[in-house]
């Protein structure tokens, strides 16, 4: 039947009725947003609502929309708790190798729980594949399901086995949900469910406190009444005489191999994972439920587009079809496809009882649905002027918006509302601005709370428009209610997909991640290895010492209380280095060489700072509005680091002294952006840019970045390298000097005296340090005349950027993206099905595949296989034995995108930047460290499509158990955790190396990074005349035991962290929030620990007084003072009559102390107090 034209305001009430009601609707004629409009208003019946489209991203753009129109935030990835919900898509095959992703597969089960658990979303969107997977059956999921509370007596014990019932895996640290840890009678445990770990103590078997706490830092965050677990995983064994039987039936069926059946049998039963565990799961269980059979009684279905999600459930159906082929071609076993998803008939089915179908186009139907005919559009005329005017090379690109708003305002009563969404406050904030800047009549921002209110309101008299901060994908327009929206993407380009960043985790040492064997490195010995963490009696009283092998097989015993002394050895060099002896002169004479060459660069340094200092040079003019249109236009969000890094800039650009800054940081984490941004401001102030990098290869993947952004608004932009051809050149060089050409990027060619700028005012250097000696010389001479902005794609240390505070001006960019989807890393075996799909997919969607192998030996057998599997797919190879113009060739042919996979070592170039490349292959990946590792998937996932990483492994029971934590680590941690804080560290001290040259390196290497730092800190500070502060730590000789029991803190590695930690606290303020987090993690401190406190405590003060020794034993403390320590006279004169001769000096550089006894911890306190009454007499 026909349906009278509603507008959106209009369809909102008979919408929500008929949501009451429960009454079957057919919505016609919907575009993009008004399907989230719709849903928003419907949510107001109070039923719960799934809202069906026809993938994940849709889901995500649709549940972004929703939030916008109901006044609340976009949900964040990994968001299970709002109002608006994604259920997230599993995208691995429930047929193949590939484990899903830990966190994916936390968050489904998050949203589950709280589906079945009374706690429904009142939005909950998921892509038709996300909900075709099959899951737990309810009956399992709710047997595995429990709530503990605090004073619930549950039992330690049962506590661990119900968390391994439900597929938690024990560790060290709580990091990643579906994981706890267990020291002494505390249960550390991060569930899906709540968005944070619990922090479980017992007294006996009962609950007696929780607490929330941050998995980054290990800290408290607040205290908690209770806690749901939930499972975890979709492969948890149940009894084992029905697994054994459904397994051998199923094999059977199959005919699999009886070699297979009886590993996978055995390998369930003993808890351990193997390749292809999710492909038996449905065996594992009384069958498996599709998601929505979790879903409460009254939920409210709508279908978004119906024929194209039956489309979409189709194949789905045939993808897992020819899979399951392959599978029993494979002889693997797996469960049949329909164990696995729902079959697409039974969608259908499942479809046709939906509340709501939201029609795209006008389809006719008479099956007893309410139709409901709702008139917007999108004002394609508007869309079309508005991509026209980001392709234009005018700048010009609000032109269009600004013009239809006038025709609007002309029209009449009554008058339109126009609102602008922006997806946060700054780009809200920078709207207004550029609105303003066109006369526009415009409100300051407001927030998306207000939007539902706005949207109802009539508009104001005086026809202000509105800015608001929040997410939409797309505006739309209703002649009937006189509204126009419009989204930021419509007008500047749609922005990346924005993730909810995760802080690196802090307060990991490197010494907290030593192993047995690593190289360290002593302030006094020099370098020698790492034995162990050991106890001793020494003296009859027992303590914590790290044992170090030096040569000749002697052994240092250094006290834990003295772990500031020692570093990780770190080096660029893989070789191992060469041990020093213990107590000999060449580590000092090592220091002394260092030390005279360190003060000889910051010399160096400091003279070019002055000179620039004392030049005067060319303050460039204000961007003003074209360079906020330019701000805007970046498809991304900024990171601090680089909003940091592009204001220096700009203040820079300001200044009338020349500017010389260098911006660090890896590859895709926005350096170009902050150089473009100085590039336009130069050349729109009419003066012209050169940019330079040292291969060609960057030199075309420069052009391309620098023209695609610069060129729409009239900078024109030219290349000079070997490969530019004859005419081209010419023109360039033709253009630099009659001005035509504002930008030229090239390589060191632009040094070439043919080449001459009319009005050269900006040189951007990439990767400085990779140029020859005469090119730095040139630059050096360039530093003293226009501005020069270098970058590195190698991240350095904050700590040298400290210590080069003053002589440098560096801006670290050390940020990841938040704009960026983590990186989907699997650990499998190098089957052909692998390799197949995993390269198929990436071509399928335009992506390129970086295929990585330890050793060029085989490197072709490798490549040859690639060509057979997937015949399409153009295929080279790359090595560093390959001639120099041959590597260069095909670098270039993989940026130009006429290579789709590239097998390659692993030069992949530092500072290349592949955006394509989303795929990558580590072959034998068990043959690389983690650092390796690391840095290797960072050239991956640097646009906004899913990246995914493939660690091939032959057999993971065969794995080492070293490499296996290793490749545990990174497929666990799709973001940085604890063991990629060192990972990055040790490259960021190469990268210092990279920054300081080639002399320095070997500087580094010879006394390690630590040092090094500290001789480059006080040899600019003498340069400069500031106070050089050295502090002793003192020896401590304590008679009673203070340490980190074993049992109290079980890891190494966690208690060498601590240790060291407490050891370089520099007050006893800091050793106070030591102590308190080791409470707060590990429980009540035991007295070796408390003693521990306290005498660290003690250290602190020994450093103010310069004390080379702390002795206490019994009653009586002893302080030797050192040269540098003077106490006033009159002090020393009244120091025993004031403390009633119990505090008295012993000569010229000892005092001593007279306690009242007692206990340890009694005397501890006693010495810390007479400590402090010492250190505050200095003067």
């Amino acid at each position: 039947m026909d349906a009278d034209v509603l507008s959106p305001s209009q369809a909102a009430a008979p919408l929500v009725a008929h949501a009451a009601a429960g009454t079957p609707v057919r919505v016609l004629g919907a575009v993009d947003p008004l399907l989230a409009k719709l849903v928003a208003d419907a949510s107001a019946a109070g039923a719960p609502l799934l809202v069906v489209t026809v993938d994940d991203a849709a889901a995500r753009r649709v549940a972004a929309d929703v939030c916008f129109f109901l006044g609340c935030a976009a949900p964040a990835a990994d968001d299970t708790e709002g109002d608006v919900v994604v259920l997230p898509d599993v995208d691995t095959s429930p047929l193949g190798d590939l484990a899903p992703d830990v966190r994916t597969v936390a968050a489904r089960f998050a949203v589950l729980a709280r589906a079945h658990g009374g706690r429904a979303p009142k939005v909950l969107v998921g892509g038709v594949r996300s909900l075709l997977r099959k899951t737990l059956p309810l009956a399992g999921f709710a047997a595995r399901s429990a709530r503990w509370t605090k004073g619930q007596e549950l039992g330690f014990a049962a506590a661990q086995a119900s968390l391994v019932a439900a597929g938690y895996v024990r560790g060290d640290v709580v990091e990643d949900p579906g994981s706890f840890a267990v020291r002494g009678g505390v249960l550390d445990v991060f569930t899906p469910t709540g968005g944070q770990p619990v922090r479980i103590e017992f007294f006996g078997d009962e609950i007696e406190r929780m607490r929330s706490f941050d998995p980054q830092t290990q800290r408290t965050l607040r205290e908690v009444a209770a806690v749901d677990i939930v499972p975890v995983r979709l492969s948890i064994v149940t009894t084992a005489a029905p697994l054994r039987q459904r397994i051998h039936e199923r094999a059977d069926a199959i005919a699999a191999p009886s070699s297979r059946t009886r590993q996978v049998i055995e390998s369930l039963e003993a808890g351990q994972d193997f390749f292809g565990i999710d492909a038996v799961a449905p065996l594992l269980h009384d069958g498996m439920d599709p998601p929505w059979a979790y879903l409460p009684a009254g939920t409210r279905v709508v279908l978004d587009d119906p024929s194209a999600l039956q489309a979409a459930a189709r194949s789905h159906e045939d993808e897992l079809a020819a899979e399951y082929e392959r599978a029993l071609a494979d002889r693997r076993l797996v469960a049949a496809p329909e164990q696995h998803a729902v079959a697409a008939a039974a969608f259908a089915a499942w479809g046709e009882r939906a509340w709501a179908w939201v029609e795209r186009l006008e389809a006719p139907g008479d099956d007893g649905r309410v139709p409901l005919r709702v008139q917007v559009d999108r004002d394609e005329t508007l869309a079309a002027e508005l991509q026209a005017a980001r392709g234009r090379r005018s700048g010009e690109l609000l032109a269009p918006v600004l013009a239809r708003i006038a025709e609007l305002q002309r029209e009449g009563e009554p008058p339109w509302s126009i609102v602008f969404a922006a997806p946060n406050h700054s780009h809200a904030e920078r709207l207004v601005g550029l609105l303003r800047d066109h006369a526009v009549a415009v409100d300051p921002p407001r927030g998306v709370h207000e939007v539902p209110l706005l949207l109802k309101s009539p508009p104001s008299p005086s026809r202000r428009i509105h800015v608001v901060a929040g997410e939409l994908s797309t505006g739309l327009r209703s002649r009937i209610d006189r509204l126009l929206l419009v989204s930021e993407a419509d007008v500047f380009g749609a922005l990346a997909h924005r993730s909810k960043p995760r802080r690196r985790r802090g307060g990991v040492s490197g010494i907290g991640q030593l192993a047995v064997g690593d190289y360290v490195v002593h302030v006094t010995h020099g370098v020698g290895r790492y034995v162990g963490l050991v106890q001793l009696a020494l003296g009859g009283t027992p303590a914590d010492y790290v044992q170090v092998e030096y040569a000749g097989a002697d052994r240092l015993y250094l006290p834990v209380t003295r772990l500031g002394e020692i570093e990780r050895y770190v080096s660029a060099d893989a070789k191992p280095p060469k041990l020093d002896k213990m107590g000999g002169t060449s580590f000092a004479t090592k220091t002394a060489k260092v030390k005279a060459e360190v003060r000889q660069i910051a010399e160096e340094l400091l003279q070019i700072y002055a000179q620039r200092e004392a030049l005067g040079g060319h303050a460039h003019p204000p961007g003003g509005e074209p360079y906020h249109e330019f701000e805007a236009t970046f498809p991304f969000e900024e990171t601090p680091d680089q909003l940091d890094a592009i204001e220096a800039v700009q203040r820079d650009l300001s200044r009338p002294q020349p500017m010389d800054r260098l911006i660090c940081g890896d590859v895709g984490f926005g350096k170009t952006e902050v150089a473009m941004r100085a590039a336009f401001r130069a050349a729109h102030g009419g003066k012209q840019v050169a940019v330079l990098a040292p291969t060609t290869v960057l030199v075309q993947q420069h052009y391309h970045t620098f023209r695609e952004r610069l060129e729409p608004f009239g900078i024109e932009v030219g290349v000079l390298s070997r490969f530019t051809d004859a005419k081209d050149k010419a023109r360039t060089i033709a253009g630099a000097k009659n001005r035509s050409v504002d930008v030229v990027v090239g390589t060191h060619r632009l040094l070439s005296s043919d080449v001459r700028f009319a009005d050269l005012g900006l040189v951007v250097i990439d990767e400085e340090q990779r140029f020859g000696v005469a090119q730095k010389e040139r630059f050096k001479k360039l530093k003293t005349e226009v501005d020069v902005l270098s970058m590195s794609a190698t991240p350095i240390p904050r700590t040298l950027h400290m210590s080069l505070l003053g002589i440098r001006e560096i801006s670290l960019v050390m940020t990841p993206p938040g704009d960026r989807l983590a990186v989907r890393t699997f650990v499998t075996r190098p089957s052909d099905t692998v390799l197949r799909d995993g390269v198929s997919k990436e071509l399928a969607r335009g992506g390129q595949v970086f295929y990585v192998v330890p050793r060029i030996l085989g490197i072709e057998e490798h490549a040859t296989r690639l060509r057979k599997l997937v015949p399409h797919a153009r295929v080279r190879v790359a090595h560093g034995q390959m001639p120099g113009e041959m590597l260069e060739q095909t670098m270039l042919a993989l940026v130009e995108h006429e290579i789709d996979v590239l097998v390659s070592t692993t030069i992949i170039e530092s500072g290349l930047d592949i955006p394509r490349a989303n795929t990558m292959f580590v072959a034998d990946a068990d043959h690389f460290g983690l650092a390796q590792l690391y840095q290797l998937r960072g050239r991956i996932g640097r646009s906004r499509h899913r990246a995914f990483c493939y660690l091939l492994v032959d057999s993971l029971e065969k794995l080492q158990p070293d490499a296996r934590r290793r490749l545990e680590a990174l497929a666990r941690y799709a973001e940085l955790g604890s063991g990629f804080s060192v990972a990055s560290h040790d490259l960021e001290i190469r990268g210092a190396g990279d920054i300081l040259g080639a002399r320095q390196s070997g500087q580094i290497q010879a006394v390690g990074f630590e040092a090094y730092s500290r001789i480059l800190t006080e040899a600019v500070a003498e340069l400069r005349g500031a106070p050089i502060l050295r502090e002793t730590d003192p020896e401590l000789v304590f008679d009673m035991p203070a340490y980190l029991p074993e049992e109290y803190v079980e890891d190494v590695g966690t208690r060498l962290d601590l240790y060291r930690r407490l050891s370089v606290a520099h007050d006893r303020d800091v050793v106070a929030a030591i102590a308190d987090e080791i409470r707060d993690r590990f429980g009540e401190l035991p007295p070796e620990a408390r003693c521990l406190e306290h005498v660290m405590a003690c250290k602190t003060y020994g450093r103010r007084l310069h004390a080379t020794a702390l002795e206490l034993r019994g009653e009586r403390l002893s302080v030797r003072l050192g040269a540098g320590t003077t106490l006033p006279p009159e002090y020393a004169a009244r120091l025993g009559a004031q403390t009633r001769g119990r505090m008295k000096l012993v000569g010229p550089d000892r005092v001593a102390v007279r306690l009242d006894g007692g206990g340890d911890e009694a005397r501890l306190r006693q010495a810390v107090a007479a400590l402090a009454d010492l250190a505050s007499a200095l003067p």
